[in-house]
């Protein structure tokens, strides 16, 4: 499956007049079916939805003893994904794989995304292309 993100970046005011404007970017998950989705930010999590979300996993949370912990399920298969403001874990029954939250390499990620996709939620590879950010 191929997927193209497109980027676009703009100024923004902070909401009152003391705050100073700053740079915001937004991302488009486009695949390529045509299907369109908006990323949060581009990271695992929000790349990891966007394909869950296209292949029909469903979304619940259940609370653990301090966290809310994102349950990803099809059918019988469950994925727990549980996030600290570093680091991010996806588990199964049988397998428990934890990443950086964010990572700067964008060839890293990638290849960190289709790990979990594959080797988690059974999904064909993902070949991600970067659309330069327009102004």
């Amino acid at each position: 499956m191929k997927a193209v993100i497109t980027s676009e970046e703009f100024y923004t005011q902070g909401g009152c007049n003391a705050c100073q404007p700053f740079t915001m970017a937004t991302y488009d998950l486009t695949f390529e079916d045509g299907t369109i989705t908006s990323l949060e930010e581009l990271d695992m999590a929000s790349l990891m939805m966007a394909l869950a979300q296209k292949n029909q996993w469903r979304q619940s949370y259940v609370e653990d003893d301090f966290d809310d912990i994102l349950i990803y399920q099809k059918g019988d298969r469950k994925i727990a994904v549980k996030e600290t403001p570093r680091k991010i874990t996806f588990q199964t029954q049988q397998e428990k794989k934890t990443f950086d939250k964010k990572n700067c390499d964008l060839t890293a990620l990638f290849a960190q995304v289709n790990e979990i996709s594959i080797g988690l939620f059974n999904l064909e590879k993902t070949e991600f292309e970067v659309k330069p950010l327009e102004k």
